[in-house]
């Protein structure tokens, strides 16, 4: 590994109480038996990456959280996985509510938020040692991935998209450092017409998270300008576990030309 990549590499941290941890995905971990959380994709991997076979690939997994993505690449054979997530809480861009903190006190907000995401980061240090994962984490700025991460055979990009401001950006991004196949997971509007369509109500302040959801149209554009071509779309329904629902996503599986 060269000394600019390593440089680059989060530390890892010893993490053993649950209480410090916050799960965003389920996970079995030894010991400790089934954690649950707000998205249960065990048994989904295959539905999840569209039938992407990882074995013998690098992968790069954005926006890891808990690490589900990044662990179960790493036992279907994986060569390399690189678990990427943000650096620092203000980064992530939420919806500009008057009344809220977000809005009225960014400052004030970031401090308990920040001590909210290293807690989710916690949950993915807890995994990776209990799974002894060998699996690098990069924190960073996902509109900015630094060549020197190396480029990677697939990149998976799992509910992500429709938590940014701007999702053409950030994929543009990634595509940099991606040579093989882009992985998008998303809500999905289901036409070609180029077309996006805004998430938020103003009378719903607690929706303050997701912005909008693109058609394929607009992926199919995106992606080509990129120098990638759609090479299926699927649809499954996931397990919303706090939520005891089904949610569906759509999975849109892109091939560089």
């Amino acid at each position: 590994m060269s000394d600019n990549r390593n440089s680059l590499l989060a530390t890892p941290r010893y993490i053993d109480r649950l209480e410090d941890c916050f799960f965003y995905h389920a996970m079995d971990l030894p010991g400790l038996g089934l954690i649950k959380a707000h998205w249960d994709l065990r048994g989904r991997f295959d539905d999840y990456v569209g039938g992407v076979e990882v074995a013998g690939k690098s992968v790069l997994d954005v926006g890891a959280a808990t690490g589900f993505l990044s662990f179960e690449a790493e036992k279907r054979g994986a060569s390399r996985v690189l678990s990427f997530d943000m650096s620092d809480a203000r980064q992530q861009k939420f919806l500009p509510f008057k009344d809220k903190l977000y809005y009225r006190h960014p400052e004030r907000w970031a401090e308990p938020y920040g001590a909210e995401v290293e807690q989710w980061k916690n949950a993915y240090w807890l995994c990776h040692r209990l799974l002894n994962s060998k699996a690098e984490v990069y924190y960073g700025n996902v509109y900015e991935l630094p060549q020197e991460l190396g480029m990677f055979d697939i990149a998976i990009v799992g509910s992500v998209l429709e938590h940014l401001s701007d999702q053409i950006s950030a994929l543009a991004s990634i595509a940099r450092l991606t040579k093989e196949t882009i992985v998008v997971v998303s809500p999905l509007l289901e036409t070609d017409e180029r077309i996006a369509r805004f998430e938020s109500l103003a009378s719903n302040p607690d929706a303050d998270f997701t912005w909008w959801t693109y058609s394929l149209g607009v992926y199919r554009e995106v992606f080509a300008m990129l120098g990638f071509s759609i090479a299926r779309v699927s649809q499954a329904q996931y397990c919303y576990m706090y939520g005891d629902r089904f949610e569906e996503r759509s999975t849109i599986v892109a091939v560089r030309d």
